[in-house]
């Protein structure tokens, strides 16, 4: 299990309700507020995430759960052992392993241009081949649109342009209109704006020279995304803006910044693209325009020498 679902259960009693119930994931509410899951195995290792074999089916929205002796018992229906389960946590991106920021954007183009094609079935996604231009300095003359890219397309075009004058009070304020866009317990203008807010928190981590904006618009925007969407989808998006996804994304970033060989990279990147419907192409789209900082520092270098 993760370390936070590991450091909740630990607790006395973690009692809560059951939040929702999915073919592969059942979401807990605890009553202090805070969400964990439980998946089944061949789902991505997160912090929050209890992997398990169970079944999904019998457990009801609104049932109670509490631990108890070293199990997780559900209503009648479950009891799962937890007092053995091996802690999960993504291995820190320290700046000892950071490669110079010029090889890391040339490990991006590398990605942008090997990426599958993506689908009307990608969800915010689809904006890829948009911002994969904006990395390289082109501009597109057609896009297709479906109804959800059409409304997000202007706000994912600034959140780009954010990025690239290293403008993260911009990208918080232009990403108040992806909160909550489309279906789902996670929509995705919620993913595609984790993905670019987890870029921008691990480039910090791993180049705190370069990268050194305040902490306090982020917590702002958390705090106002709040009421505009989905518990569940609040509190993933606040995990991944303090640099905290799933396994797969963890891997993504650290492959960039490491400039590790590139069939690890799209290991990675395609087992993120299988989270969710389209949450994976939401969030992978995301973490691109995120990088984005990365061509913008360079670019500030760049005029800085010439000057």
């Amino acid at each position: 299990m993760g370390a936070k679902a590991r450091s909740l259960l630990a607790g006395p009693g973690f009692p809560g309700k059951v939040l929702a119930v999915l073919p592969t994931t059942v979401y807990l509410l605890g009553d202090d507020g805070e969400i964990i899951w439980m998946a089944l195995e061949e789902m991505p290792l997160h912090r929050r995430c209890l992997m398990a074999s169970f079944q999904p089916a019998p457990l009801r929205v609104g049932q109670v759960f509490f631990t108890q002796k070293g199990c997780l018992r559900i209503g009648q229906d479950a009891a799962i052992k937890i007092d053995q389960a091996i802690a999960w946590e993504p291995s820190a991106i320290v700046p000892e392993q950071a490669e110079p920021l010029p090889v890391v954007n040339g490990c991006l183009q590398r990605l942008l241009a090997v990426l599958p094609e993506p689908g009307s079935g990608a969800g915010l996604g689809q904006a890829i081949p948009l911002i994969a231009a904006v990395a390289g300095g082109k501009e597109m003359t057609a896009f297709p649109l479906d109804s959800m890219i059409a409304r997000a397309l202007n706000p994912i075009l600034d959140l780009a342009r954010a990025c690239l004058k290293q403008d993260m009070a911009e990208v918080a304020h232009k990403g108040r209109e992806l909160v909550g866009l489309g279906p789902g317990l996670t929509p995705s203008g919620d993913d595609f704006l984790g993905g670019l807010l987890f870029a921008a928190h691990s480039l910090k981590k791993a180049y705190p020279g370069d990268f050194c904006w305040g902490q306090e618009v982020i917590t702002d925007l958390m705090g106002w995304a709040r009421m505009q969407t989905h518990s569940i989808s609040h509190t993933v998006l606040g995990d991944l803006a303090l640099g905290h996804g799933p396994e797969p994304l963890h891997d993504v970033i650290k492959s960039l910044i490491r400039d590790q060989d590139l069939r690890f990279l799209m290991s990675a990147v395609a087992r993120l693209l299988k989270i969710g419907h389209t949450s994976g192409w939401d969030i992978l789209a995301g973490m691109l325009t995120g990088m984005l900082l990365v061509k913008g520092r360079l670019n500030d270098c760049r005029c800085t020498a010439m000057a």
